[in-house]
């Protein structure tokens, strides 16, 4: 007895050795067919590693306080035997001069080093793939190798693992997507409308949205934008809440009541496009919205829904609009990319209806989130250093790309706020505020955002009846004088 047993014991080992470790039903299974996003909230934090704003039901920041080597992320995942390129997107803060820290990702039977020897938000690739063998494996992230100041820390917002096959797959795939953008790269300035369901008048009470749509005058509109130099319109949808002024069938198909007969963004991209003028649409999920986020029957680990309707309202739009729509700025990325979002359907369902159509998910100040978009959204605010004057990546006399650095291959462009308070006017009985900037501060900053053809997009508060502050408007008409002079 005693020989068969030792026999079995050998048995089992030899399996083992041939089927890897046993899988852990628990853990996360790596798709090795896309990228997968290991979101630090979905594994362990470990000694005093802690998630900034755990309450956030939707967006997903970073984790801080990571500092020292005795801490790490741990997460377990459930492979084949293959091997998986990793990149962190991560912030180094406070090194010394000419330091480096290093980062160690180990899966238990190989780990691999990151150097890192520059501040701020990057995305930081490990130099060599990581093999895995099968089953479950605990991934986990270490300092190895701390920086020496003593407030020295790192964020990491998550780790990115790929086949190295299905990395070129993918990039490959988002290369042949890519729109077309030196025309932005060639405008001197655009202009940010936060217009939407929210938006309030001079005094009195606002009317009801579809009431603001229907009187809302396209042309007068259009017109304003010209006499001061705007080329290209930015112009929200379901910004706070979700409305859409036009009738989206999908929409309705979800919550009627949230569109409008009148189609808004035709009679826009119509009345604009006669002076030349560009339409991007900015879009929103709505997660602020309760009745209409409550269609959504979204949770944290389930999401599908949500970005179901995503696809088919982009496509709808893309669809109905084609050529007359030059793109879409899609806020709050950091609510697509921890829930699974794809950004390559709702890329191509973007741009179904026109493949020139430039798009952008708002990584806000984290790295690029995905390659499957056209240019960086840029919501930095309105300054010289927005513009690009320290920025190594976006040289002088270049072509408006980003090379290098966390944004690398997008179109630079910004945008920040003419006046104080809120990107729309929702105070009520209250008028617009003088500018922020004067009329030298801000051609400064579209003089240097030009000399990088790094795109400046002036947020300039609106009326619920489409007018604008006179204050702004002479303000806005005398950049144009100074920006258009030979």
């Amino acid at each position: 007895m005693k020989k068969q047993f030792v026999y079995l014991l050998f048995l089992c080992a030899v399996c083992l050795q041939a089927c890897g470790n046993p899988v852990d039903p628990v853990a996360l299974d790596l798709n090795p067919t896309d990228i997968n996003r290991l979101i630090p909230f979905r594994g362990e934090l470990n000694n005093g590693v802690r998630q900034l704003y755990p309450e956030e039901p939707y967006k997903t920041f970073w984790v801080e306080n990571w500092t020292a080597p005795e801490q790490s992320i741990v997460w377990k995942v459930n492979t084949g035997s293959e091997d998986y390129l990793a990149a962190m997107l991560v912030s180094v803060n406070n090194l010394e001069d000419g330091e480096d820290v290093a980062v160690t990702l180990s899966n238990g039977t190989d780990s691999v080093i990151c150097r890192i020897g520059t501040t701020g938000w990057q995305r930081c690739r490990f130099p060599r793939p990581l093999h895995f063998t099968k089953g479950t494996s605990e991934l986990s992230l270490k300092i190895s190798e701390p920086g020496k100041k003593a407030d020295f820390n790192i964020y990491l917002y998550s780790l990115e693992v790929v086949k190295p096959e299905t990395c070129k797959k993918l990039q490959a795939e988002a290369a042949s997507l890519r729109s077309n953008t030196s025309w932005m790269a060639d405008l001197p300035y655009g202009f940010f409308f936060h217009w939407n369901s929210k938006s309030m008048p001079k005094a009195g009470e606002p009317l009801p949205y579809e009431d603001a749509v229907n009187r809302f005058d396209a042309e007068r509109f259009a017109r304003t934008v010209n006499e001061c130099g705007g080329k290209l319109v930015f112009f929200t949808t379901s910004w706070a809440e979700y409305y859409f002024p036009a009738p989206i069938q999908t929409i309705d198909s979800i919550l009627p009541g949230r569109t409008t007969k009148r189609d808004l963004v035709a009679d826009l991209s119509d009345a604009l496009g006669k002076y030349g003028i560009r339409l991007i649409l900015y879009y929103h999920v709505g997660h602020g919205d309760k009745e209409w986020w409550d269609k959504q029957y979204y949770t944290r680990n389930d999401a599908g829904d949500l970005f179901a309707n995503v696809e088919k309202i982009v496509g709808e739009v893309s669809q109905r609009y084609g050529s007359r729509l030059a793109g879409l700025w899609m806020d709050d990325g950091i609510g697509y990319y921890p829930n699974g979002a794809s950004f390559e359907r709702i890329a191509k369902a973007a741009k179904s209806g026109n493949k020139d159509l430039a798009i952008c998910f708002n990584s806000w100040i984290l790295p690029k989130l995905t390659d499957f978009q056209d240019y960086y959204a840029g919501e930095l605010g309105l300054s010289p250093e927005s513009a690009g004057i320290d920025d190594p990546y976006l040289p002088l006399d270049g072509d408006g790309l980003f090379h290098g650095g966390p944004q690398d291959g997008l179109q630079a462009t910004f945008s920040g706020t003419l006046e104080p308070g809120d990107w729309t006017h929702i105070y009520k009985d209250s008028i617009i505020g003088d500018p922020v900037l004067s009329i030298d501060e801000l051609t400064q900053v579209v003089r240097e955002s030009n000399r990088r053809k790094n795109l400046p997009m002036i947020n300039v508060r609106i009326y619920q009846d489409g007018t604008i502050s006179p204050k702004s408007e002479a303000l806005l008409k005398e950049l144009k004088r100074r920006a258009f002079q030979k």
